[in-house]
């Protein structure tokens, strides 16, 4: 045979040169490539001739790339899946080899798993079983690890069809219970109307009383006047109605659950949330050396105002850790090494799968000497008695001290320490800048601003200049014309605008220069208008009442238009002008006044 082979493998030198010839053409595209006889596809022309050649022993005479594949290569698995149930075959006659039990072919009596049979198929030959389907799948990588392989989706309906008869039951339940509500509903409003028409006659039997006529009963017109008030006062019943029947019925969502919202507008996240005027934590200290900030997580473990005093503090942000380690986080952390010492002990506890059993015990544990103590002390009083003794009035402990204090009659202290007063979290009766009297102690009526009363000083940061006696008149005197009376300041305003001029006697010139406007200015000062911008101020003070009567609130615009932090428009943020208060004091009515409710 390997002779014939050589034999066949031996061309001539001129059918060499073709071969050749033609394999350059096919390198070099101008002839068709060689196609594999086995799959049908190209074969490369540029392969080397070791790897298209065959050997000699496998007598491929045909040009092919089968002989690079594994002789020994197993088949193509498959994801099929056993056939249920059986065949379906009826038997009438035991067959030899089968299953003594049942009578099938397919399986032994060893492996039968029919219940056992008195009187077996082989001994009478009657109900005989049909055969199973024997199937021997090869399966494949994945057809082994699929889970769902072989999954029959009918077989899901019976699990569908038990949720349904749950569902049924559970609104059938539902609706028992808001008819047993409503009935429990009129049922009350029944009795609170009972209850209402014995008052009302029990009221007019002490009336009559009262009056001294004779208690006598008359039925049709306590009736009639009963109906009229009971329909009277149904609706105001209506809301109390169903306050009481919220108590009665404390526990009529125990059968509801929780429903989860879809909507992605409802759902909020309170997680590092904060109000816009709070202080970001990053910003409290600028100083590159502070504690560190990581803006990924936005955490700050350390405290960034470290450097200051507790007082000084505040309520301010002071480090993550801080937080760690404040409120009932410690509480937790005592319960979890409470579980774990209790677990080394032996003890079946556990602060997360039981954490209601851990926090229970952890109580016990924690009351176990309270509680002996006080079992002491009641074995003691039980024993010997004095639990009277052990109690004593409210009145005698708070009444009575050791402090001896004698005041005067006009309630001052002669002997004795005064009682401290309760202090603030703020500083009090701090004295800086060698002042006798604390900030805030004087009010500058002409600047409103606030100062010191030993030096009338608005600054909070001056040095304290006392002022002598010659200095403190003038004040006074001004604040004497503050307190004259108001017919004064409106002569003032109407001889200002008919451009006449007061008695000298009168204190005009210290009432306007004391007195200011809610605007910041005085606007009582201007003598002469302008007529093109009153009638300007007029014409918008109308269009703003229309506005305002029509809609009753702000548009669109205004809103778009007004300053930061503003209630109304631009024009309330700033300063107005003379002829404007001209305008609202002419356009105002007597509805805008809000003492003329009270009138």
């Amino acid at each position: 045979m390997a002779s014939s082979a050589v034999a066949d493998s031996f061309t001539t030198r001129e059918d060499a040169k073709k071969q050749k010839a033609l394999q350059e053409a096919r390198a070099a595209g101008t002839a068709a490539p060689e196609t594999d006889e086995f799959t049908g596809k190209m074969i490369n022309p540029h392969n080397p001739e070791f790897i298209t050649k065959a050997p000699w022993y496998l007598n491929q005479d045909k040009p092919s790339l089968k002989h690079h594949q594994a002789w020994n290569a197993k088949s193509m698995g498959t994801r099929d899946w056993y056939i249920r149930g059986t065949k379906g075959d009826v038997k009438t006659k035991f067959i030899k080899g089968a299953c003594e039990n049942c009578g099938a072919t397919t399986h032994t009596k060893k492996d039968c798993v029919e219940r056992p049979r008195a009187i077996t198929a082989k001994q009478n030959g009657k109900n005989l079983m049909p055969d199973e389907y024997i199937m021997e799948l090869n399966l494949d990588y994945d057809g082994k690890r699929d889970r769902w392989n072989g999954f029959q989706p009918d077989d899901y309906k019976q699990v569908i069809e038990d949720w349904e008869r749950v569902e049924a039951e559970r609104r059938r339940v539902k609706a028992a219970e808001m008819e047993e509500r409503a009935k429990l509903k009129e049922r009350l409003k029944a009795q609170k109307r009972l209850l209402k028409k014995k008052r009302k006659q029990r009221r007019r039997q002490l009336r009559r009383q009262a009056e001294g006529k004779e208690d006598d009963t008359d039925t049709g017109d306590s009736d009639t006047g009963d109906s009229d008030t009971d329909t009277d006062t149904d609706s105001d019943s209506e809301a109390s109605d169903d306050e009481d029947l919220g108590e009665k019925l404390k526990d009529f969502d125990k059968s509801t659950s929780t429903v989860a919202a879809k909507d992605d507008k409802l759902r909020t996240t309170t997680r590092n949330l904060r109000i816009r005027e709070d202080t970001a934590k990053y910003l409290l200290n600028l100083d590159v050396n502070s504690a560190y900030y990581d803006p990924k997580s936005r955490s700050m473990r350390q405290d960034p105002l470290a450097h200051l005093k507790d007082e000084e503090k505040g309520t301010t942000f002071r480090g993550d850790n801080f937080l760690r380690h404040s409120g009932d986080s410690k509480s937790l952390t005592e319960l979890m090494c409470f579980a774990w010492d209790s677990y080394k002990h032996g003890e079946k506890i556990h602060d997360t799968a039981q954490p209601t059993q851990a926090l229970k015990m952890f109580e016990v544990y924690q009351n176990r000497a309270t509680d002996l103590k006080e079992q002491q002390q009641k074995e003691l009083m039980d024993k010997y008695g004095g639990q009277e003794h052990m109690e004593a009035p409210r009145e005698l402990i708070f009444s009575q001290n050791e402090n001896y204090v004698e005041y005067a009659r006009d309630g001052r202290v002669l002997k004795g320490s005064e009682r401290a007063l309760t202090k603030s979290k703020y500083e009090e009766d701090v004295l800086i800048g060698n002042h006798t009297s604390t900030w805030g102690s004087w009010f500058d009526a002409a600047t409103g601003r606030w100062g010191f009363a030993c030096c009338h000083q608005t600054m909070k940061n001056a040095y304290c200049v006392p002022i002598k006696k010659g200095e403190l008149e003038a004040p006074a005197e001004a604040e004497e014309g503050v307190e004259a009376p108001e017919a004064l300041a409106d002569a003032a305003g109407e001889a200002g605008e008919a451009g006449g001029s007061l008695p000298s006697s009168a204190p005009v010139s210290k009432l306007n220069e004391m007195r200011t406007s809610a605007f910041g200015h005085v606007l009582e000062e201007a003598e002469e208008l302008d007529e093109k911008k009153l009638a300007e101020a007029l014409q918008q003070a109308k269009k703003k009442q229309k506005l305002e009567k029509k809609e009753g609130r702000l548009t669109l615009d205004d809103e778009r238009n007004r300053g930061y932090g503003s209630l109304a428009g631009e024009n309330l943020a700033g300063e107005i002008s003379p002829e404007e208060y001209e305008a609202y004091r002419l356009t105002r009515q007597r509805a805008d006044d809000p003492m003329a409710k009270f009138m």
